[in-house]
């Protein structure tokens, strides 16, 4: 499985930093390399994961925040069930803080042809914009790909 696929980048700056990753061969997710490559300060480590903001949040966005797993693993099913809670806790915990009124979860999990991911390593997604109004558009972003006709 790819630690990155650079394919899936939404800027060429990005897509430059992917390139960078894979010529050092690394994940950059992994807690090792994660501060090499994540400009972001983390928010809060917990048992299981790192918390930070996105470092390529989606534009328009008013909070992206980004929790990555500390175990390497591409998919959802290699975590724990209290890794699943503490998840969950872990969001729960930012809606409040932040007086989040409405928002998306997102997790892509497995092999990024299949995903949209740029990361071959699991994380989820806080995301939540502006309330919907006369000058504003959803926010879009890839889950998967879909067979043309």
């Amino acid at each position: 499985m790819k630690r990155v696929n650079v394919t899936n980048a939404r800027s060429k700056d990005y897509a430059a930093v992917l390139r960078k990753i894979q010529r050092d061969k690394v994940c950059p997710f992994c807690t090792e390399y994660f501060l090499i490559y994540h400009t972001k300060p983390i928010i809060k480590e917990t048992k299981f994961w790192i918390l930070t903001e996105n470092f390529r949040p989606y534009v328009g966005a008013k909070h992206h925040l980004l929790a990555v797993s500390k175990k390497h693993t591409p998919h959802f099913a290699g975590i724990s069930v209290a890794a699943q809670i503490e998840l969950l806790s872990l969001f729960n915990n930012e809606l409040k803080k932040r007086k989040i009124k409405g928002g998306t979860l997102l997790m892509r999990f497995g092999d990024t042809d299949y995903t949209g991911a740029s990361v071959g390593h699991l994380h989820a997604q806080l995301i939540s914009g502006s309330k919907r109004g006369k000058n504003t558009e959803p926010l879009l972003t890839a889950v998967g790909n879909k067979t043309r006709g």
